[in-house]
Order: C-alpha cells, then structure tokens, then sequence
C-alpha cells in the first residue's frame, strides 16, 4: 500500500519556534522553527518513506470563520514577528526538500488537508497520514485509511491515532469530536459550546443521541438537562459548525503531482549549508563535517568546542572515571557527569575531594523539561538527540549530551537557576542526607504499639457500628457497606473507576459530622496510615547512629520543589494528635535544640507580588490576617465575627486560588453547594480583582507559547495543553497558574539553604548549627545550645531578606528538644 503524507505547514512551524531556543543563522536571522521543522520533516521522511506528498498553510487573509464569528481564535495574541518572518521563509523550505506546498485565502490549513484527504481517500491501496499538531485533525480519521500523526512534545515525539486509537482516548469516534464541541465548546479556538455541560454529559449525550441534532430533536423537553440545553441549540449548532473542517477548498491537483521520489541532496545541503544547519548536514548525508557547531545563538558565548581545546573540561562517565582523574577533580575544571549526587555519595566513601564548578547532565535536562517522568542517560539521548543509546559510548555521548544541554540552559535563559541554584544544592543536600535527624526509637515503638491497639480498637467499634465484618482496607467494600447497606445518602460522591461510589477521605470529611460511623473510619485511617507510613518505615530505615538519613529528589517535581524517598518526609502530616506524637520521635541531641524557620503564607505573599493586586498587598503589609481577611470579605462581616470555622473557609479559598480552583473543587473542599461555592469566588476576585487579570494573562500566556516562567527564570511546559478535552485544558491551565508561586517559593527557600550553608562555614559555626532538614516552605535546623539565639537571629534576617520584593518575607520560628514539642 502506498502513502500521501499531508503537512500541517503551520502548525509544525508553530510547535517548532515554541519548543527550541531561540537560534540565528551566519546571517543574523532567526531560524529556530526552520531548524525545527526540517528536523521533523527529515525524521518523518525517513520513517514514513512516502510515495506522495503535500504541505498546507495558513494565509494571512480573514478567513470564512472569522467572517461567521467575530470571537473565533480572537483571544489568542498576535503571531511573534520572528515567527512570521519563519513561516514565509519556510514556503523555501518546502521547495528545497521537493515538497508541494497548498494554500487558499480564506481557509485554514486544516481545510486544505481536509479538501486533499476527501479528495484521495478512495484511491485504491492508498493510505493517507496526517501530520500534525493539531488535534482538530482527528475528525478527518478513517479506521486505518486516514490517520493523525500527531507531533506529542518538542520536535520529536509523535503519536499516530487511527479510528480505534480516538475512541480510546475521547470516547467518540472521529465524526463526533464535532459534535462534543457543538457541547462543551473549544477554548483554544474561542467556540462557546453550551454553558454548564462538562465532558461527561457531552460523552454520555453522543453516546445516547449519536449526534448533535439528535440531541435536541430527541431529548425530553421535560428533563431537566433538556430545559438546560434546549435554550441554547442555536449556539451549539454554531458552533459545531464552526468546528467542522471545510472539504470543499477549490483545489486543482492530481495525486500524481504530488509524487516524491525522496530527498533530494545536494540541493538540501546547500540549503542547509546557507542556514548553518551543520547537524542536520551530517544526519542526512551520514558522515562526520569538519565543523560540529549546530548554530549560532543570539548572544554568542565562548563556544564548548572552545573549552575542550583548552583542557577546561572533564567528562566523567562513571565512578571508575572519576577515581582515575581524582586530582583533576580537585581542580578548577568544569567537571560533567550524569546524577552527581550519586556520584558524589560514592566519591565521599573513596575520601575523594571535587571541587565546583560541576554540571549535571540530568538536572540541565529537568529544567529543561521538567514534566517529564523519566530522566534515564538513554532516554534523554533518545529524546534530545534522537539516538539510540550504546553503552560502549558513554563517554562520547555525554559530550554530545553537555554541548546540546548547555546551549538550550543558555538560550532558554536557565543559566542563573542552573549554576546559581540547582549546582551549589546538590552537596548541601548530601549534607542533609548524611547528617540526618536523631530519631528516639523507644518513644517510636511504644506510639507503634499504641497505633496497633487504637486501629484494634477502632475496627471492633465499627463492626459494633455495622453489624458486620468487612475488609477496613478495600474501598469496594467500604463503599457498598456505606452506600448500599447503610443507605447512606451523599450525592457529590461520584462512582470511580471500579464502578462503586468514593469513599475518599475529602468525601468522607463533609459525612463525619451526621454519621458517627464515618468518623470512627476517619480515625482508623488515620491512625494506619501514621504506622504504615511513617512509623513502620522508620524504624526500618534508622541507621547505625540512631538517626533517619531520607533520600532528597532533586529532579523529582514539576515545579521545582524538592521532593524526598526513604522515607518522603515532605508530607509527614502535621495537625492531629497522632501526627504530634510522631513528631515528638524526632529529637535534637543532648545540648541541642530543633529549630524551625517557616516562611508564613509565602505562596500568598508571592501571588500579592506577581498580581499586584493592591488590596492583598495591603493585608501583608497592614500584616493583618489573610484569612480572616478573605473571609470577612466574602461574607459581609467585621472581622471580629469572623469564628475559627469561617476563618478555615477563608483559608481554603486563598489556598484553592493559588491552584485555580473551581466551583466543583471548593464546594467539595468546604462542605458547600456548587452555588455557594461560586459565589464566594465571585466576591474573592470582586475583592481582589487583579488576582483575576493576572490568572487570565497566565492562561494566555500558556494557550500561546505552552509553557510559563517564573521570575527566576525556571520554566515549565505544558504540552497538553493544546488538548481538545476542556477537562485537560482546565488542569494545564489550573497548573499553569500554580507553577510562578510555586515554583518562586521553592527556589526561594533554596537560594535560603545554599546562603545559609555558605554562612555557617564562612562562620566556622559547621559543629554548632546543623541544617538536617528541608520541607516545602520550613528549613528544620540542629542548633547547639550555646549558639541559639545568635544562629536563629541570622537565619531567620537572611532566609528573609534572601529575595527582595515589594511585600516583606516573614519568618515563623518555633524551638524544642523535639519536633512535636515547639514553641
């Protein structure tokens, strides 16, 4: 069978200038999406080995959509000038590898491609393949005669979705993808859809009814979903319509004009030759070029190729490598490896001393990257250079690996949080690891053996409770126990995968109160998961010296959070009585005193920064009360009205804007109805309007260039966020808002540790105060007694004075001889 590939021209171009930095060729011009997309077209080239093919633009004209509907894509900003400069050089592009290039004022790209797959799709024995990256594309699928390719992440990552792979993702096949549209509307092209039909109604609506104007033709007008729907049809028949790709793009073409013998070379390379694409060069012709520089960045730098021919580099490949050149380690070199952390533990054990700077290959990929679940060498060999990896290699590959991660940290601008945050934490974070914290093992087996009794004690209550014997630890059984036999009536609890209704704990918490049984099952919980989790593994892990040595992640979240394993300390609960009791485990030595610096409401006082929102950075300067504050306004009430139960309601409002809450989520998270829930969010941003401009430009900024920076510099992708689902979306986008605090506040108190650290042995004070401990917003120091008012004093003035902003940082301190016992 033979195959037409059809390009999405643009879209290719877009995904290219959003995912690579930004690169000039010898003449000065921008040419990152150019580079990209002849990357993409070479890769696919060589794997699709197409006998016809054929490439769609965009035109700049108005186009019949536009002319519809004022609104459609109206809320996207305007094309960067870099990038049309791109998509005009990249009709030369096309030209150069022998590809047909179509466009027509007045249609999109998408309808080109539409127009040339009706058109061809009954050719006998041949497939058509799509590429794009774009979803809208899926409609036009066709079992497996018509096929998406869709470009996933980057430059390199496709997915191919025939008819069996669209119904596996979205639960429609392709001609419905219009229909669900018509429904919930399309964010990314600005399509309204019907107000209040989420994917789940639409899924189950297309399911029943097949298509849309079945919808309203055969649903009872008597329903209530119908009396919700029925008033707005025109709106979703619009803009179903407005969805639904144009087939009818007046075209004049035979399938044999679109031949494609191959690549041809000579011509390519001097293309490429004029762009400076040297890397591609030698991908296509196969063998090694004189000159190994892929391009010029736009602000030039002494080049790696530069530092290697002064013997200003080591490579370190492995631990063998390393105790081999241990003198040079003790240099001034810059020394490359992958997962120094590791290298390092073992480093230490050999007594071998490594002085900076270092690079760390894995880390510059995080950062680069940071959503990604795996950071293997052999992956990210795959993923950034598009190579198998071979170990016999590794030393060659880490090179090629450095040369290609250094320049990205550049042109990403990644190198302060790169040289300046992430390299210093890595030995500071031994240090914590190998300090560690003194655990009291003999109050820690006595609260296991108090947890056994207590879970003992409370499963005989809640059989007494029931009538029955059931499995505690099964959700399935706990469900049917209190939704069937009890009959306990809870309608926000929605059924889970499995079929049966949630029992989760945010669920069970809005039951406690009228149901004395859900309590009881609260408390068990609660009381197994301190032992199982905490406890129990602790007591396993404790080393020779008494003290629990946790394992810090540094690549291990999004945001750039630390995270920690064996055990994860981040998320040691904190509020109830058995989570005091655990704390209490964790003691200082004898003359020693546990210290700890909290930064107070740092993620608030960071969205009061970056929204300027003049009213919140007054509560912080007024240092008032957030959160009687927030509940106050809300409310309608003085402050002095405001009780402990409603100052939580306030306080779960400030933390659920933070992570763009919705109605849904804070209705679950309060105990309210969904009406409730949406009028106090309404009078949040009616309070503190900027907050809501603010959220809005981040959603903008992410639709438009997938990705969000905070003001460090760090970034982080989202590459679903060019999703179809409006449920994706919303997530990406709720992340999107969270990731400038977050993200902010984590390298704040990272830029804390490595001032602090460097203090401490500035200060000789390294036998006498102790950092043992890091956990989101709290540094937990080890502080001699004779040293404690002197250590807190500098501590708390530097961690505060670490970032200035507009809005002071304050720092909560609390001291005992254990962590549970602070004051």
């Amino acid at each position: 069978m033979k195959t037409l590939l059809l390009i999405d021209a643009n879209g290719l171009i877009h995904r290219a200038f959003h995912a690579l930095p930004a690169l000039t060729s010898p003449q000065g011009e921008m040419v990152n999406a150019l580079y990209g997309l002849a990357s993409i077209l070479i890769k696919i080239i060589k794997e699709q080995k197409p006998d016809y093919l054929a490439a769609a633009f965009d035109r700049p004209e108005t186009t019949f959509r536009k002319e519809m509907f004022e609104g459609y894509k109206a809320h996207r900003l305007p094309a960067a000038k870099e990038l049309i400069s791109q998509i005009i050089k990249a009709h030369e592009l096309f030209e150069k590898f022998g590809i047909r290039t179509f466009e027509k004022a007045g249609f999109e790209a998408d309808d080109v491609i539409a127009t040339l797959a009706k058109k061809f799709k009954k050719t006998p024995d041949l497939k058509i393949v799509i590429l794009t990256g774009d979803l809208d594309a899926l409609q036009l699928v066709e079992k497996d005669k018509v096929v998406v390719q869709f470009l996933k992440k980057g430059v390199s990552e496709t997915f191919t979705y025939n008819e069996k792979a669209v119904v596996e993702r979205f639960s429609l096949k392709p001609h419905q993808l219009n229909d669900y549209k018509g429904l919930v509307g399309d964010p990314s092209d600005n399509l309204p859809g019907i107000s209040g039909i989420g994917p789940k109604t639409a899924s189950r609506l297309l399911s029943q009814y097949k298509n849309l104007e079945n919808v309203f033709l055969k649903i009872n007008p008597a329903d209530s979903l119908a009396k919700k729907i029925l008033p707005q049809k025109e709106k979703a028949l619009f803009s179903k319509k407005l969805a639904v790709l144009s087939d009818k793009v007046p075209l004049k073409i035979n399938l044999k004009t679109l031949d494609y013998p191959g690549l041809p070379l000579e011509k390519v390379v001097k293309y490429f030759g004029l762009l400076g694409f040297q890397s591609l060069i030698k991908r296509i012709i196969n063998q090694p070029l004189p000159n190994q520089t892929l391009f010029q960045t736009k602000s030039p730098k002494p080049a790696p190729m530069d530092i290697i021919e002064t013997n200003q580099i080591l490579i370190i490949s492995d631990l063998e490598t390393a105790l081999n050149l241990k003198k040079k380690l003790a240099g001034n070199w810059l020394k490359i490896a992958f997962d120094w952390h590791k290298l390092l533990e073992e480093l230490k054990k050999a007594k071998v001393e490594v002085r900076e700077p270092l690079f760390d290959l894995k880390i510059a990929a995080w950062l680069i990257d940071s959503g990604q679940e795996n950071y293997s060498l052999d992956i990210l060999y795959q993923r950034f250079l598009q190579k198998n990896f071979q170990e016999s290699e590794r030393g060659s590959i880490l090179k090629e690996l450095y040369f290609f991660l250094n320049q990205k940290l550049e042109s990403y601008g990644l190198n302060y949080v790169f040289r300046e945050v992430e390299m210093p934490l890595i030995k500071i974070l031994l240090s914590l690891e190998e300090r560690g914290v003194h655990i009291n093992q003999i109050k820690l087996k006595k609260l296991r053996q108090k947890l056994l009794l207590e879970s003992k004690s409370l499963v005989q209550k809640i059989y007494q409770e029931t009538g029955l014997v059931f499995n505690l630890n099964s959700p399935k059984q706990l469900s049917q126990i209190l939704y069937e036999k009890l009959k306990i009536q809870f309608p926000k609890s929605r059924k889970t995968a499995s079929g049966f209704f949630s029992t989760a704990e945010a669920i069970l918490n809005q039951l406690k109160n009228g149901y004395p049984l859900v309590d009881l099952i609260l408390k068990y919980r609660e009381a197994t998961k301190i032992k199982n989790t905490y406890v129990e593994p602790i007591l396993k892990l404790l080393g020779k010296d008494g003290r629990l040595h946790t394992h810090f992640l540094q690549t291990g979240t999004s945001t750039g959070r630390l995270s920690s394993e064996k055990p994860n300390l981040q998320s040691i609960p904190q509020e109830s009585v058995w989570a005091k009791f655990l704390r209490e485990t964790f003691e200082a030595e004898k003359g020693w005193h546990l210290v700890s610096f909290d930064y107070s409401q740092l993620e608030l006082r960071l969205l009061a920064e970056l929204s300027e929102d003049d009213k919140l950075k007054e509560v912080f300067k007024q240092n008032q009360d957030i959160h009687q504050v927030t509940a106050s306004e809300v409310l309608h009430l003085p402050p002095e009205q405001i009780t402990d139960s409603l100052r939580r309601l306030g306080k779960t409002l400030n933390f659920g804007i933070i992570y763009g809450i919705g109605a849904k989520s804070f209705a679950q998270a309060a105990g309210l109805n969904e009406a409730e829930a949406k009028k106090f969010i309404e009078e949040y941003f009616r309070h503190f309007p900027k907050i809501k401009i603010w959220q809005e430009k981040i959603k903008a900024e992410v639709r438009t260039f997938g990705y969000i920076k905070n003001l460090n510099g760090r970034r982080r992708w989202f590459w679903d966020i060019i999703s179809t689902l409006p449920r994706i979306q919303s997530e990406m986008e709720r992340a999107a808002i969270n990731m400038p605090i977050q993200s902010l506040g984590a390298d704040i108190l990272k830029m804390s540790m490595i001032k602090i650290f460097k203090d401490v042995q500035e200060k000789k004070w390294e036998n006498k105060v102790k950092m043992v401990l890091s956990l989101h917003d709290e540094l937990l120091f080890e502080i001699k007694d004779d040293m404690l008012e002197i250590a807190k004093l500098h501590i708390k003035k530097t961690m505060e004075e670490i970032f200035p902003l507009s809005i002071p940082l304050q720092i909560e301190t609390e001291q005992g001889k254990n962590w549970g016992e602070m004051e």
